[in-house]
């Protein structure tokens, strides 16, 4: 408006001077001379455009508008500029002296861009808000489960795990220790603290509904976990009819491991890690040598060596020798190492930050111990995706730096997508179970009716594969709770030793870890994925005429496990297969590892994926987000050579005593399915 104004004023002085006035004189009269009229020149007129939301990797397309009267001339060249005014990172420009351009953003944030015009003499700005990758709603930082806990009780403490964002470049000391630390601080301000998580950019406490409230305001928080029990769970339905003194003590058999060991494989110089109620220095895991390398504790203050009697179950099924039997009784790999890492305390459960803080012990020691696989036969109820997961999330970065990760699929069968975390992740090995009915025939064998299966959300079938886990013949603690409350479950050896029968996927898990021991051992440098590929690759079938019980075709994953098939394998391959190609990995494993892979190479799966040209991003201009960690190729990540020095395992003292501030919730033995 105030443009047009001075225009319409420059027209009437053009015609003042143009005489519209009294009449000319005549031509021979003498005519005054005119002075040369006026120059106005008028700043521009521009518009940087409409404030824009986007989301990153996304960019904001400026489409400026700019509008001059030509004037100073000479020269009359207009000029535009784009600039940054404010906003929490960097923004590059595409063309920063063209109208139209393209900006992108190194963080996330709000904005401000301005579009300078000049016309040589006077210079004008406007500017235009963008917001990248604005902050979700608060409820969606928030778990389901915990939103309704804190709906039915918002007084009540409940166990959180407060996960943190990635920390900006540059990266100084270990920055996985300052986000945990932070997180605690949090807590403690917010709630009561427990422990720092340092593997998960994380850590674990208690909050009530107003604590959780204020954390997930915090813009450094990227969610909060329920930090749910874990533990041995019960079946769904009672168990199928069979005799009462049906037992399995010839389990290696049914899965050919006996044949791995009469060419010198037995586990020797491999060490399993069970995490769980504890292990008991038993005569099989101690004589003629002590192969429980270690023992650590992060539950609540332990009275005995395993005071549940699971773990120590487990143990024998990986690792016994047959000592107390006097052979009568043998594990998968009876020569292999055991390091005890008990997560689950005294009432038979823990959380998943305790295991979380047990698979952190396991890095920072795997090394020192040969620690090489790491069992877990327990898991939690799954109502996330792995994608938002942090159990995932801790096992997948365990994977990736070398340990072979055994999970249950859990007892929740014969229903569909009831399987566990962390057996829903599709990079560990997740493990279902048979009945071997007491027989090393194949052909009797059925699916267990309490195997858990299925694909929870996610497009991977769960599990890879199945093995025996009915009434499988074990270690026995006297006097455990398992042995208190279950004195039926007492088998004689014919030495007259007493051992201990267990029914669940945690029984075949053990199985399929012990079977890892022995692909280990007869190649230590296999990888993760070429353990995985070699016991995926290579099952037996079992059931005879298709009466396998299977309650669909994918619940068995790939049949049931062959050691001697998956050994057979390995010593006919030229070049070694790899599982889990093209997976992605979860959304809490991309935070926690950004930076360790910051300033790798980046690779794109689709590089105009929406759009965009990936191939122009670098670190600095791409923040990270559910659209990158999808299009980033993970496959390309060379991780022998990523830099895993700047993390820091196991620096956190945990103090396991703060759990008594807060009851546990308790999965009772009791109610374990056991028949």
């Amino acid at each position: 408006m105030t443009r047009r104004r001075l225009l319409g004023i420059g027209c009437t002085l053009v015609a003042l001077a143009l005489g519209l006035g009294p009449a000319a004189p005549s031509a021979q009269a003498q005519l005054p001379r005119l002075l040369p009229l006026p120059v106005f020149n008028l700043p521009p007129v521009v518009n940087a455009g409409l404030d824009q939301v986007i989301t990153l990797p996304s960019s904001a397309n400026l489409t400026g508008v700019a509008i001059d009267d030509g004037q100073p001339n000479p020269p009359g060249v207009l000029t535009t500029t784009w600039s940054a005014v404010s906003g929490p990172g960097t923004v590059s420009f595409s063309n920063a002296r063209a109208l139209n351009s393209t900006a992108t953003f190194s963080a996330s944030g709000a904005y401000v861009l301005r579009l300078t015009v000049s016309d040589g003499a006077l210079a004008v700005s406007d500017d235009v808000a963008v917001t990248v990758n604005p902050a979700p709603l608060v409820e969606n930082k928030i778990d389901p489960a915990l939103l309704a806990l804190m709906a039915a009780d918002p007084q009540k403490l409940l166990p959180v795990i407060v996960e943190m964002q990635p920390p900006l470049p540059p990266f100084l000391g270990a920055a996985n220790v300052d986000r945990a630390l932070e997180a605690l601080d949090l807590l403690r301000f917010n709630g009561v603290p427990v422990a720092a998580l340092s593997l998960i950019d994380a850590a674990a406490g208690f909050a009530n509904a107003a604590g959780i409230s204020a954390l997930s305001l915090v813009p450094t928080v990227a969610f909060i976990h329920h930090d749910a029990t874990v533990g041995p769970r019960r079946s769904a339905e009672p168990p199928a009819a069979a005799p009462p003194n049906q037992v399995s003590g010839i389990y290696p058999r049914v899965v050919k491991a006996h044949r791995v060991w009469r060419r010198g494989i037995s586990g020797n110089g491999v060490t399993v890690a069970v995490l769980d109620s504890g292990v008991a220095a038993d005569l099989d895991l101690i004589a003629p040598a002590n192969r429980i390398l270690a023992s650590v504790n992060f539950a609540d203050v332990r009275h005995a060596s395993d005071p549940g009697g699971h773990g120590t179950h487990i143990a024998g099924i990986i690792a016994g020798n047959g000592s107390r039997s006097g052979g009568e009784f043998v594990g998968i790999a009876p020569q292999a190492g055991i390091v005890d890492v008990r997560v689950l305390g005294n009432t038979g459960s823990g959380r998943i930050s305790s295991v979380v803080r047990g698979i952190e012990w396991v890095l920072a020691h795997r090394t020192l111990y040969n620690i090489r696989v790491i069992n877990l036969s327990f898991g939690a109820p799954a109502p996330l995706s792995y994608r938002a997961d942090p159990f995932s999330t801790a096992v997948e970065i365990a994977w990736r730096r070398g340990l072979v990760v055994v999970a249950a699929a859990g007892n929740g069968g014969p229903g569909r997508d009831t399987v566990l975390t962390p057996g829903i992740d599709p990079y560990v090995i997740t493990v279902g179970a048979t009945d071997d009915r007491g027989t090393v025939d194949r052909d009797d064998d059925v699916f267990a009716w309490f195997s858990a299966w299925g694909a929870n959300g996610s497009s991977v079938q769960r599990p890879d594969l199945v093995a025996p886990g009915r009434r499988l013949v074990s270690i026995r603690v006297p006097g455990s709770t398992l042995d208190t409350l279950y004195p039926d479950h007492v088998v004689p050896a014919v030495n007259g030793a007493t051992y201990f029968c267990l029914t669940g996927t945690s029984m075949a898990t053990g199985v399929v870890s012990g079977a890892a021991a022995l692909l280990l051992e007869r190649q230590p440098s296999l990888s993760p994925d070429q353990v995985k590929a070699l016991l995926v690759r290579n099952t037996q079938q079992f059931g005879q005429f298709g009466q396998t019980g299977l309650p669909d075709p994918s619940a068995d994953g790939s049949g049931l496990l062959d050691a001697r098939g998956a050994d057979r394998a390995l010593q006919r391959s030229l070049v070694v297969p790899s599982a889990n190609g093209g997976l992605r990995p979860s959304d809490g494993f991309a935070r926690a590892l950004y930076p360790v892979l910051f300033g790798s190479p980046l690779y794109w799966k689709n590089p105009l994926l929406g759009g965009v040209l990936w191939n122009l991003f670098t670190w600095d201009t791409l923040a990270w987000n559910s659209v990158a960690w999808d299009n980033f190729a993970w496959d390309s990540v060379a991780w022998d050579s990523v830099a895993w020095d700047s993390v820091a395992w196991d620096s956190v003292a945990w103090d396991n005593f703060a759990w008594d501030s807060v009851a546990w919730d308790s999965v009772a033995w009791d109610a374990y399915t056991l028949d």
